[in-house]
């Protein structure tokens, strides 16, 4: 049975100040919380009914509530309900690391929750091991990030900062950064550096002025269609995509 207490602070995890404020957030779903149980991250506390308990395998060090339908209901996030919520610490990642690698994925205003959940697979699936998100993205602890990542958001670490003063800083680091946009040079002439970083703006508005300014390559993805007729413009986990498989083939 899940306390009243219990009940209220999970449904308060909704939003993001209440996650900062208990450096928690809540997962659900059989193979979300499975990937999530292998990784290094702390589990609080599993919530499940019976049938759920019989497809996992749940380490005893890990505190189990058995609760039936009605009130996992009570403490789910999605609007389809899974049998099983867990409860996990949020993890600490520090930025500083992410110039110990050669290639960094950066976010300029990412909102949309599943677009971001697609963007950590991707980053986990081309083995990109940071996402820096300037501090108007959608957070990444969002239960809807969360489920759509599959398990990727404890492989890939994600950080939110002023875009500034860190791309400052990776030019002192020699990174060479590359930036999405419409009328950028195609990507399959140009040859990409190997300390990089990649940059891609928002859904509606694209990579802002100020961050801009940092770019030293402008990159785009070239249509093939012929006239007036076609797409304004892709996805920016689609384009995300294309982008990083070419540059990681190089």
């Amino acid at each position: 049975m899940i306390s009243k207490a219990k009940i209220k602070l999970i449904q308060s995890l909704k939003h993001k100040k209440n996650r900062d404020k208990n450096g928690l957030f809540v997962a659900e779903g059989i193979k979300t919380i499975k990937e999530l149980l292998d990784t290094k991250l702390s589990a609080v506390e599993i919530f499940c009914t019976q049938k759920a308990l019989s497809q996992i395998e749940i380490n005893k060090d890990v505190k189990l509530t058995e609760a039936g339908k009605e009130e996992i209901k009570k403490v789910t996030h999605l609007s389809t309900p899974s049998e099983i919520v867990g409860l996990f610490k949020t993890p600490e990642n520090d930025l500083a690391d992410s110039f110990r690698t050669n290639f960094i994925l950066v976010l300029d205003g990412v909102q949309d929750p599943g677009n971001l959940g697609t963007i950590i697979r991707l980053a986990d699936w081309y083995d990109i091991k940071n996402i820096v998100c300037s501090e108007n993205c959608v957070d990444a602890y969002n239960p809807k990030v969360v489920q759509s990542t599959m398990g990727s958001i404890f492989r890939v670490k994600v950080h939110y900062t002023n875009l500034l003063p860190f791309l400052e800083q990776a030019n002192r680091n020699k990174f060479t950064i590359y930036g999405s946009f419409m009328n950028g040079e195609t990507i399959y002439t140009e040859l990409f550096d190997e300390k990089k970083i990649l940059i891609m703006g928002s859904e509606g508005k694209g990579i802002s002025d100020e961050v801009e300014k940092f770019v030293e390559k402008k990159i785009g993805i070239p249509t093939f269609f012929n006239g007036d007729d076609g797409p304004e413009s892709l996805n920016v986990a689609i384009a995300s995509a294309i982008i990083v498989s070419e540059m990681q083939q190089q």
